[in-house]
């Protein structure tokens, strides 16, 4: 029997429960702003009740799943009132804040440029592989563990890592 002809309400809960938050948090990672990224993860669900495709186990729903809210994300980047709007986080600091130090390292992985940010965040916090994370963005091998080598390097930068130390 294949995996689409089980996605009952049940199943269907039960992946939610189980990928909304690694959809969100990539999502997010794109995105950076919370009310976009919950209605990308929303329609990525949706997506998925809708989907006929056939998976062969959860791992090939969850690689779908994160291909999906990627391409959600683009999608959401090419609307046009997107770039019309203002959003709170290109406000300038308030000057009363001067603690930079408080920052975690995944505000820092945020930060990066989108082909930096998320291989970092599938291979440091979802455990992936390089080669399966070539596979879920569509990128060379070498490419991947290129831009990995470029972000660990910007992400020492930014924290003030310096490795003469």
């Amino acid at each position: 029997m294949s995996f689409s002809e089980l996605r009952s309400d049940e199943e269907i809960a039960r992946l939610y429960e189980k990928y909304v938050n690694t959809v969100y948090r990539v999502a997010f990672m794109m995105l950076k702003e919370k009310a976009e990224t919950e209605d990308v993860v929303q329609n990525v669900f949706i997506k998925l009740m809708n989907s006929d495709n056939e998976f062969t186990d959860d791992e090939h729903i969850l690689r779908w799943l994160i291909v999906a809210a990627k391409n959600e994300c683009k999608n959401l980047f090419k609307h046009w009132w997107k770039s019309k709007r203002n959003h709170l986080e290109d406000a300038p600091e308030p000057t009363y804040s001067d603690n930079k130090d408080t920052d975690s390292i995944m505000e820092q992985v945020k930060a990066l440029p989108e082909k930096y940010s998320l291989p970092v965040y599938l291979y440091y916090y979802e455990g992936y592989k390089t080669y399966e994370i070539a596979k879920i963005l569509d990128v060379n091998e070498a490419t991947l563990r290129s831009r990995l080598a470029v972000a660990r390097e910007k992400l020492k930068l930014m924290i003030g890592v310096n490795d003469d130390e």
